[in-house]
């Protein structure tokens, strides 16, 4: 009874228990269960998110690559037609390259599209808040360039849908380039940093030495029912490999300049102006006309100025010496036609070279008639100071060339004048001979009043001709900054280094020296092994960059169409009697080569250096566009 009782209780005491105990094991099992499919499915979701979007960011990716490479290609080759030449908000200052998917309509500039560009009013200076998406497109009309197609065709729902390309101005992104500098002012690149352009908001890059940076902006999205689902959008600021000088000879330090010879006219001309492979003067537009001569500091300005006022003096005391007011010889000296000019028919000579106060102006002299480009200039009467009388006409062969764009004055002190020996102000003092004047360099003169009327060459230039310098004699252009020249040349060394082991690079010795190298469709890259080169005998001809360690002397045929780079601190520069030939592209004279240019007792001069941008890009024309820096945004 007892034994019974007490399994009773123990049986009373045990009751669910186990009930309990298993419901609570299978709930939390269960619940472990559970989290585990939902911890997957997380996963999963995640993993197609991120999957999505890396796809995303490869076709933004594609979109930005395929595009710069299509900005080094000529538009006969797949090349983008024409790049934007102002900033975003002005006419054409946009240019899209679209990609829809087959049956798509993908517009970036009509708001109602699922497509639209709502990033855009962000590039220039719109009101709109950071972080605010866009809903409007520019008022100004024609604030596009066409569209043109993508080369290759979207593949699959995530191909890029459009790369907008703009130039990139201060005051795009987070942080400005230039927190001093006004907002929406050009950014441009000086072979090594990116510098506002200086001046004013929207001087041209290229006219100051430095390369256009662009903003590229690709578009991917997954389409929705209505609008897209997700979309990424990648940015990358480029540049072009290529240099930019700042003139068609460039020095990165001081620089002396020595012009000597008999008549006083340089038997060489310094074109700033754009020229095309052919040396035709360029009408394309591309590219700004830069001054002839550049330099990065004040004592190098003052130099190349003092350099040119005793060459205008020089032309002026041989023509005055030479030349009688018909075109006759004094005595045994030649009198060519460009001193004759220079001379004038008045009985009283144009120029003075010392002394006199300011002279009466003379009347409007006439126009040379057989000239391409000739006008003449007039000689007034005797001064009331004793001097010549002024300068009444104007230098008409010049203008028949459009101004290029004026070029600001960016340097931060004072520039000193170099003296001159007569009055400036007097239009007859020599300081006021047009040393871009291409009546210099006639080729036939006839008499007429005041000046005579002058024929002009099938080619027509002048000693120094080009963009407006921003010196107190404006042949001269001081860069913005003193690293200027030197990052480009800093560049221009790291391209050849960088070729060092292609097939179109040779390192040769002046005796070893080949006749010609490279083309334009395979430039070369030339160094010489010597420490000097002096051309003289059967020349050379080449495409590409001649480099010379220091001195290189130019008597013989030269024909060069690219880049000439003469290197060492003392090296010189220089242009003999028996030069003939050219230079097609830019000069760049690393650590202050001095510049010697012979002159002529002919008229015409036998030497030419022509800025070339065309050439100076063929010359780089195995590199791509460069990437400054890239950022991404999803939404």
């Amino acid at each position: 009874m007892t034994k019974l009782a007490t399994a009773k209780a123990i049986r009373t005491r045990e009751r669910g228990a186990a009930l309990l105990l298993t419901l609570f094991a299978l709930l939390l099992l269960s619940a472990i269960g559970l989290f585990m499919v939902l911890s997957s499915d997380t996963e999963t979701r995640i993993d197609n998110n991120y999957s999505g979007s890396l796809s995303m960011y490869y076709a933004a990716r594609s979109g930005v690559e395929e595009v710069r490479d299509r900005l080094k290609l000529p538009s006969a080759s797949g090349g983008l037609v024409v790049l934007p030449q102002d900033v975003a908000g002005n006419f054409h200052g946009v240019l899209y390259v679209v990609n829809p998917a087959g049956g798509e309509l993908v517009d970036p500039t009509d708001p109602g599209n699922k497509y639209f560009d709502t990033q855009l009013c962000h590039d220039y200076p719109s009101g709109v808040p950071t972080g605010t998406k866009c809903n409007a497109v520019p008022g100004t009309v024609g604030w596009n360039l066409p569209t043109q197609p993508a080369m290759v065709p979207s593949i699959g729902p995530l191909g890029y849908k459009w790369v907008r390309i703009n130039i990139k101005t201060n005051g795009i992104g987070p942080y400005p380039v230039d927190a001093a500098a006004a907002i929406g002012a050009r950014i441009c690149w000086d072979g090594q940093t990116e510098q506002v352009t200086p001046g004013g908001l929207n001087p041209a890059c290229d006219a100051n030495g430095m390369q256009t940076v662009y903003m590229l902006t690709a578009l991917a999205a997954n389409p929705g029912p209505v609008g897209v689902s997700a979309s990424k959008v990648v940015r990358s600021e480029v540049v072009a490999p290529a240099i930019r000088p700042a003139g068609a000879i460039t020095s990165e330090a001081p620089v002396t300049a020595a012009f000597f010879g008999a008549s006083g006219i340089p038997g060489t001309a310094i074109d700033g102006r754009p020229h095309n492979l052919d040396r035709s003067l360029s009408t394309s537009g591309r590219c700004s006309a830069i001054a002839p001569v550049a330099t990065d500091t004040n004592q190098s300005s003052l130099q190349m100025e003092t350099a040119l006022s005793n060459l205008r003096q020089s032309i002026v005391q041989t023509a005055n010496a030479s030349c009688n007011a018909d075109g006759t010889a004094i005595g045994s000296s030649l009198c060519p036609p460009g001193l004759w000019w220079v001379r004038g028919t008045a009985v009283a000579p144009r120029f003075i070279t010392s002394g006199g106060g300011s002279g009466t102006s003379g009347t409007t002299g006439t126009t040379g008639t057989t000239g391409t480009t000739g006008s003449a200039t007039a000689s007034g009467t005797t001064g009331t100071s004793g001097s010549s009388g002024g300068d009444g006409g104007g230098d008409g062969g010049h203008h028949d060339h459009p101004d290029p764009t004026p070029t600001p004055t960016p340097t931060p002190t004072p520039v000193p004048t170099p003296s001159v020996s007569c009055d400036p102000t007097n239009p007859s003092c020599y300081s006021n001979l047009n040393l871009a004047a291409p009546e210099l360099r006639a080729t036939a003169a006839f008499f007429a009043p005041q000046l005579p009327a002058v024929a002009l060459e099938a080619n027509p230039t002048a000693p120094f001709v080009g963009g407006t310098g921003n010196q107190v004699d404006t042949t001269v252009y001081q860069s913005a900054s003193v690293t200027m020249p030197q990052n480009s040349i800093a560049a221009l060394n790291a391209f050849i280094s960088s070729n060092m082991n292609s097939p179109n690079y040779f390192a040769v010795s002046a005796a070893s020296m080949a006749l010609s190298y490279g083309t334009s469709s395979s430039p070369a890259i030339v160094v010489i092994t010597d420490p000097n080169l002096k051309l003289t005998g059967a020349g050379l001809s080449g495409f590409g960059v001649l480099v010379v360690p220091s001195d290189f002397e130019i008597n013989a045929n030269l024909q060069w169409t690219g880049i000439v780079l003469v290197q060492g601190a003392s090296g010189q520069f220089t242009i003999g009697p028996s030069a003939s030939g050219y230079i097609n592209g830019a000069v760049m004279l690393q650590s202050g080569a001095s510049l010697n240019l012979q002159t002529t007792t002919a008229g015409a001069g036998d030497f030419r250096i022509s800025y070339s941008c065309d050439a100076v890009d063929a010359a780089f024309a195995s590199l791509p566009f460069k990437i400054v820096s890239t950022s991404e945004t999803s939404f």
